[in-house]
């Protein structure tokens, strides 16, 4: 198929001269004025504009102004025609961003260079355009079957510590929608506290908190008492175990070297049962001094665990959660919990039930 040019010129004469020099190998449409060109490249996209600069009405400049608004015009090629002496007119047009110029008399060698020349970087630009949009098409593609594979292991490696605490994959689900729900409230409410971007990472590593309970026995993890002193350390000792099978792994990931695609994941493992008061544990780290990753999941955890049976323990109904959470009981208390995290359960609680009868199957 020939290239399409189109020739705007209000003088007749020149319009013929132009279409005559080119017609034999382009496709040529033509317009007299400015508002005629305008009306054409409505519906029609030619590979390259010859434009005359002076015009009555809307000139040359002003339709070069009209393609540059235009998305699917913007990257036409224009070459001016221009008199011979006007050089103010040219350098107008080139620094508007027309690729070239044709000086009044017209030389049809000249003419016919230039077109041709510009046309085949035109068709490089686009080859070059398709070839870097189709490899990021491919790289896009990729990211996501990454990231796909990313999630599957990580809910892997959860559902391989929840099984051995006979919990449901429901509950790692539900962390995640929990964590989500909070921390998007949270950004918008204190964005220096939580950037937006800081969301994902902690959603994706949110069902890893409990990762260090494959270390701890079966006998401890089951028993439907009280644990004793010596049973409360080893299970508290689940949470620096978390810790340091991720940083093996990213260890591993990373060839040996020291990695932070799971800093966060760490955070939230190690320190998901530290408390804003500096009653938690392992480290007893209070306050901000605990990551917000591990701020926000620890309240999602508590809540579901709450809502859930347990070998030592009955489930508690929505309101009796909230209730516990937000007024306290002999084990769990709001002074517990950073109280930004506390003022956004405090607002969405509702739809943390929602979250959790829509995901549970008992």
């Amino acid at each position: 198929m020939s290239d399409k040019i189109l020739i705007v010129d209000d003088n007749l004469i020149n319009l013929a001269l132009l279409s005559n020099i080119l017609e034999d190998h382009y496709e040529i449409i033509t317009a007299e004025s400015g508002e005629e060109a305008i009306s054409l490249l409505g519906s029609q996209t030619p590979d390259l504009v010859l434009l005359d600069v002076f015009m009555p009405g809307i000139d040359g400049f002003g339709v070069m102004e009209y393609m540059k608004n235009q998305k699917r015009l913007a990257n036409i090629p224009v070459i001016f025609v221009t008199g011979a002496d006007d050089d103010i007119s040219e350098e107008r047009g080139i620094n508007m961003g027309a690729m070239d110029y044709v000086r009044k008399p017209f030389v049809a060698t000249i003419v016919e260079s230039k077109v041709r020349n510009h046309l085949e970087l035109k068709r490089y630009r686009d080859s070059l355009e398709s070839m870097v949009e189709k490899r990021t098409k491919e790289l896009e593609e990729r990211t996501n079957q990454l990231a796909a594979s990313r999630e599957a292991i990580i809910m892997g490696m959860s559902l391989m510590s929840e099984t051995h605490d006979k919990v449901t994959g429901e509950h790692i689900t539900r962390i995640k929608y929990y964590t989500r729900l909070i921390s998007e409230r949270l950004s918008e409410l204190y964005p220096d506290i939580l950037p937006k971007e800081a969301i994902e990472d902690i959603t994706l590593f949110s069902p890893l908190h409990d990762l260090g309970k494959v270390g701890v026995p079966d006998s401890i993890l089951h028993k439907s008492g009280a644990l004793t002193a010596e049973e409360f350390d080893i299970m508290r000792k689940h949470t620096v175990d978390g810790g340091e099978l991720l940083r093996n792994t990213g260890s591993f990931l990373m060839n040996g070297q020291d990695g932070d695609d799971l800093r966060v994941a760490i955070e939230i493992a190690e320190c998901h049962h530290e408390k804003y008061d500096g009653s938690g544990y392992p480290s007893g780290i209070a306050g901000d001094d605990i990551p917000i990753s591990a701020r926000i999941v620890a309240l999602a955890d508590i809540y579901d665990a709450l809502r859930s049976p347990r070998p030592y323990k009955l489930a508690f109904t929505h309101n009796e959660a909230k209730d516990i959470i937000l007024f306290g009981d002999r084990i769990t208390r709001p002074e517990h919990f950073d109280p930004r995290v506390l003022e956004v359960f405090r607002e969405l609680h509702m739809e943390c039930d929602r979250i959790f009868n829509s995901s549970t199957s008992h």
